[in-house]
């Protein structure tokens, strides 16, 4: 007996000085075992495990306390110039002295703006993709460059970093691919543009078209004369610019297949009734690799509205039903889509501008209606702007029919 005990402490502690002989590696998560027979399933033997002592097992460290997120001022009653909201609780907005955001559909707005920045008033050109990430361009006093500021959360830190532009169109397609339209100068119905892109969220630029006939590699495929208002890139390759141009049955809209290296005119059909109209158009709205919308005022005796659609990612445009009103307009969706010029009665389509429905609405602009958006078929906000340029913001939750005001 005094043998057996000899030899069953000289083999503890011939394993506990060799450490474990063995080891288990772990299954793929997902993996699943058969299950085993039931004369396996119960083993006949037991197997007593040795406790290592607590000196074994080194003691826990306590985790770094974190810190929360800087909290963010509440601008009251914010001097709004520009928003543009993402859906019915979280938006961005800029004002005289203040970039903001919302995450409460506009009742209360917080301070985001970059350090040591006085003043922002209009945006020249930005771009909002979600909650934490967004860009825009304040313009230098040269007003032919400007600083690009980026966020990547929220509004507590950006980055500036200049550019060779101070406006026009931004987009990005991701985090890191963007272009640029930037206005070169206007004058006798025409204007000159550069087309730029970047890479790396906007760090680095690469100019890729210019129709500027002074500088050296300019090109025509997008003409000098006319107003540019926009550009839209569906992705990598294809992209649009809409503009006007004062001539009778002309529709502004030129397309790229190369990223914006050379474009074509697109040729697209006047509604029945305006064969002859002078035209304005605005970029695209597309919803999907397909679909797309974009609307188009008609000038003629009697000024209307029109919008185009496509289901072929912009190969065609087809014009749906025109309606006799130029104003504002907001497109929530490919389907919900609105006209209102500030007067009592506003126009909305539910089927893509198919068919229009008059609403009845308490919001009496009696200056000027800045700008109004839907983010769905209910909820929308209108900027309205005085005499003295005192902006005042509004929202309604029944597609317009009755507004709420949140800065008076």
């Amino acid at each position: 007996m005094k043998t057996k005990a000899l030899l069953s402490i000289f083999l503890t502690l011939l394993l506990t000085a060799c450490g474990a002989l063995w080891q288990v590696i772990p299954l793929p998560p997902g993996t699943s075992l058969p299950s085993l027979p039931v004369e396996l399933a119960s083993p006949t033997f037991t197997v007593t495990p040795v406790i290592p002592t607590e000196t074994s097992i080194p003691p826990m460290e306590s985790p770094p306390p974190t810190e929360p997120p800087p909290a963010l001022a509440v601008v009251t009653s914010p001097a709004i110039m520009t928003i543009d909201m993402l859906d019915e609780l979280n938006g961005w907005a800029s004002g005289e002295t203040n970039m903001l955001r919302t995450e409460d559909g506009g009742a209360t707005w917080l301070d985001i703006t970059p350090t040591g920045m006085a003043s922002i008033g209009y945006l020249s050109a930005s771009f909002f993709a979600d909650t934490t990430t967004a860009w825009f361009i304040l313009p230098a006093a040269d007003y032919v460059s400007g600083s690009l500021y980026h966020t990547i959360d929220g509004g507590l830190s950006w980055t500036a970093t200049p550019v060779p532009f101070s406006g026009g169109s931004l987009q990005f397609m991701d985090n890191q691919a963007g272009w640029m339209l930037a206005a070169l100068g206007a004058g006798a119905g025409s204007e000159a543009v550069a087309i730029f892109q970047t890479l790396d969220a906007g760090e680095t630029w690469n100019r890729i078209f210019i129709n500027d006939p002074t500088v050296i590699g300019s090109s025509d495929s997008l003409p000098l004369s006319g107003q540019k208002s926009g550009m839209t890139f569906l992705d990598a390759a294809h992209g649009w610019v809409t503009g006007s141009v004062p001539m009778d049955g002309f529709l502004y809209l030129y397309t790229t297949q190369d990223g914006g290296a050379t474009w074509t005119q697109q040729p697209v059909s006047l509604p029945t009734g305006f064969e002859t109209a002078m035209t304005s158009t605005d970029s695209p709205y597309f919803y999907s690799a397909t679909d797309g919308i974009f609307h188009c005022g008609l000038y003629t005796d009697i000024p209307a509205s029109v919008f185009y659609l496509t289901s072929d990612g912009g190969a065609s445009w087809n014009p749906t039903y025109p309606v006799n009103m130029l104003g504002r307009y907001a497109i929530a969706n490919l389907n919900d889509v609105w006209i209102w010029d500030g007067s009592p009665a506003m126009l909305v389509s539910h089927d893509s501008g198919g068919t229009w429905n008059t609403i009845n609405t308490d919001l009496n602009v009696k200056d000027t209606l800045s700008t109004f958006e839907f983010v769905n078929a209910s909820t929308g906000w209108a900027l309205t702007s005085d005499i003295s340029g005192h902006h005042s913001l509004y929202k309604t939750t029944d597609g317009g029919a009755t507004w709420n005001v949140l800065i008076p």
